[in-house]
């Protein structure tokens, strides 16, 4: 179990995450971290060209988690174009590059957390828990669990 903590938040039951990356092991390890978190469903794409196919289909998704660095399409296009579209649901950047600029490169497009590769279980975690509970440092434990 990744999680700390025994009960899950109601909140990450709601989400539709649409995870983006060309590296199959960071895309399963993302997607066994959220169903033990119990996110309610998530969906894999290998790139930018593939997340916008699952965005324009079934799927309603409504939490992204992306890559920086891909063939074609990079992260940063592509947090770009939803931006363009007036797409404002939350989107993680996961990424190597941990320089001030890139940073505020990422958060002047409208980024809503950042994370650095490689990345902890735990680290991911807080950033969900932060964006979809509103606290600021993500710290599970202080979210209100599910009376159920």
């Amino acid at each position: 179990m990744v999680s700390m903590r025994a009960e899950k938040i109601p909140e990450l039951a709601k989400l539709r995450v649409l995870v983006v990356d060309d590296n199959d092991y960071i895309l399963n390890l993302i997607k066994m971290v959220l169903t033990d978190l119990g996110v309610g469903d998530s969906f894999l794409a290998r790139d930018a060209v593939e997340a916008m196919k699952v965005m324009n289909g079934t799927a309603a998704v409504n939490f992204v988690i992306c890559d920086w660095n891909m063939p074609g399409i990079t992260g940063l296009e592509f947090l770009r174009k939803l931006r363009a579209d007036g797409v404002t649901m939350p989107f993680i950047m996961l990424t190597a590059r941990a320089d001030e600029g890139s940073v505020i490169q990422a958060k002047e497009i409208g980024v809503d957390a950042y994370l650095v590769k490689p990345f902890s279980p735990i680290q991911l975690e807080k950033k969900l828990v932060a964006l979809v509970t509103g606290l600021k440092d993500g710290d599970p434990a202080k979210a209100k669990p599910s009376s159920a």
